[in-house]
């Protein structure tokens, strides 16, 4: 007769829950997802806000990633260090760097840029409360401005403060042209629209609050695609969600007639 057996449980631990973003998306990370621990967790959550929150420090991470790349691309080409692998310049040595690291050309020309502006230009943009976060793409018109515009302190100035598009627009602007007008302030303020602080439209006592705010965020809107020298269209959607998508399909018409032009 057979002896009975203690079978011995020999798994500490327990199998991770699957979820249907697992099966459905995260599963075609293959070893990213050692890296992006924090922003499946998010996902997992099916919670927007922490999603996104996860998704902006995701996108702060790669910020400062890319500035690391950016120092080490002006190190190698003011150091020339490029001489010790066997290039002549840093352009030669640059094709190589593209291959080796699999990131465009337009990536690493781009770090490398903002970091030499900053470099060179740190004394002035420091004083005028120039910081690199948030603000790292507007280096890249920064001599685009000082070429274009006499005042230069209005120019850092206007780095430190405009908007990215605000500065752009600035900056390819000569001073002999007329510049755009800025994007209006739009405020709500008992139960009156603000553009610039001047009064320009009245709701009525029984429009409700959510609705006057969303009259306001639809007017801010027709004033940017105005000041972009576009022309806002309206169109009737059912509700948010089908105002969404129908604008998504838009914007890729668009694109689609754009590159046919």
């Amino acid at each position: 007769m057979a002896k009975d057996q203690t079978i011995v449980n020999r798994f500490d631990g327990s199998f991770p829950v699957k979820d249907k973003y697992d099966s459905k998306y995260f599963k075609y990370l293959g070893n990213v997802r050692e890296t992006s621990g924090d922003i499946i967790d998010a996902f997992k959550t099916k919670d927007i806000f922490k999603i996104e929150t996860a998704i902006k420090n995701l996108t702060d991470s790669m910020k400062n990633h890319i500035f690391v790349i950016g120092m080490g691309c002006v190190i190698i080409d003011r150091e020339a260090l490029y001489a010790d692998a066997g290039f002549h310049s840093y352009l030669d040595y640059a094709k190589h760097l593209y291959e080796a690291t699999g990131l465009s050309p337009q990536t690493l020309s781009a770090a490398k840029i903002i970091i030499e502006r900053f470099l060179d230009y740190h004394s002035d943009l420091a004083r005028y409360g120039f910081s690199l976060e948030h603000n790292s793409n507007k280096l890249l018109y920064l001599e685009n401005a000082l070429e274009n515009h006499e005042n230069k302190t209005e120019v850092f100035k206007r780095i430190a403060n405009d908007t990215f598009r605000e500065f752009q627009s600035y900056a390819r602007t000569p001073d002999d042209e007329p510049a755009p007008q800025r994007l209006p302030k739009i405020k709500i303020e008992e139960g009156r629209i603000l553009v610039n602080g001047k009064n320009i439209l009245n709701f009525p006592k029984d429009i409700p609050e959510k609705e006057q705010e969303a009259l306001g965020e639809y007017l801010a809107e027709v004033y940017a695609i105005r000041a972009a020298g576009n022309s806002p269209v309206v169109v009737e959607a059912y509700d948010e969600n089908e105002a969404r998508v129908l604008k998504r399909r838009i914007e890729n018409m668009l694109k689609e007639i754009r590159s046919k032009k």
